[in-house]
């Protein structure tokens, strides 16, 4: 059975009929499974049109990885990655203090630096000779000449909390900032709940504080608006949320960030539901890519080489995780 953003047609329809058994008598339930469901695929009243979007991803081939490189076998839950030189990748993983240097062309760890106790490390962004690491929890840690045996970590608790499930962090060279993509709830305690939206908050450097206010708000409606959906998907979907048996259409849970270096849009990739999503400075969004399963088996973290190739890092599920390389290409 197809699965579409981690709602199959069977769950979906299964979901519904449990609804109607609970709050309708057979009848009914007979009547709205039988008649209506089916006549769902032959139309679409009220359907949102599909925004036109501006292709920013053409310019890499996410079909036809350029390169795939095995990660050993104790980075299966990679978690988090970034850019650390030519044919080189700092990682983390979910549950060792360490920063890993990867060589891809020899695909092994050449380097490890131990900077905290084991926890629940989700990913990291490498600045000249500082490190600074994500917790799920919303701390960040900064590790200053991580190479170095007397390197200096200094922790930050952030008004995010494990609620927020922060996974992804990228370093804003423009306002000299962290950026935080929150995979769980978007808002701060006490403050707007921010339902139906996905919230990226961003950490002031020269400040050592966190924004309160979300530094982008992601619409998932607005969003499941750029997805194809077939007739029958889309519907199912609408009537399964209308009766609260799922939250939202569109399953985008940010895991990984990054901007691209040379025209500064930032990119989100999100394990739940395969979806490379990417928005320009003020937040809007550009394009919307679903990744193929077969080759993103759970996209956690995503980094870029200076000249705009772009790296995203899978989870093993099982087996050995790897990292996936697509070369930029000029689009004329």
């Amino acid at each position: 059975m197809k699965k579409i953003f981690g709602h199959s047609h069977a769950t979906i329809l299964i979901k519904i009929d449990n609804f109607f058994k609970s709050k309708c008598r057979n009848q009914l339930r007979l009547s709205f499974l039988l008649v209506f469901l089916p006549l769902v695929s032959f139309c679409h009243p009220e359907a949102p049109e599909i925004k036109q979007q501006s292709d920013v991803l053409v310019a890499y081939d996410l079909e036809n990885p350029d390169g795939i490189y095995k990660l050993p076998a104790f980075l299966e839950e990679i978690s988090g990655m970034s850019y650390y030189g030519k044919g080189k990748i700092a990682c983390i993983q979910d549950e060792k203090g360490n920063i890993y240097i990867m060589n891809l062309e020899q695909e092994k760890i050449v380097k490890s630096y131990k900077f905290g106790e084991d926890a629940d490390y989700e990913d990291i962004a490498v600045v000249g000779n500082t490190a600074y690491v994500l917790r799920n929890n919303g701390h960040i840690y900064r590790i200053e000449d991580f190479k170095k045996k007397d390197r200096k970590v200094k922790k930050f608790n952030t008004l995010l909390k494990e609620k927020n499930d922060t996974e992804g962090l990228a370093f804003d060279p423009l306002s000299n900032s962290l950026l935080i993509a929150c995979k769980g709830s978007p808002s701060i305690e006490g403050d707007h709940p921010y339902e139906g939206y996905k919230a990226i908050y961003k950490f002031d450097l020269e400040k050592q504080e966190l924004d309160r206010t979300p530094h982008f708000l992601i619409d998932l409606e607005r969003l499941d608006s750029y997805i194809d959906h077939s007739v029958f998907t889309r519907l199912s979907l609408r009537v399964a949320k209308r009766l609260r048996l799922i939250e939202s259409e569109t399953s985008f849970q940010p895991s990984g960030i990054a901007i691209h270096p040379l025209y500064g849009e930032i990119y989100i990739v999100s394990s739940v539901g395969k979806l490379l999503i990417v928005l320009n400075r003020r937040g809007k969004v550009l394009d919307v890519k679903e990744l193929d399963p077969k080759i993103f088996r759970q996209p956690e973290g995503i980094c870029f080489s200076p000249d705009g190739d772009m790296y995203i890092s899978n989870e093993g599920q099982g087996g050995k995780g790897y990292i996936l390389k697509f070369k930029y290409h000029e689009v004329q």
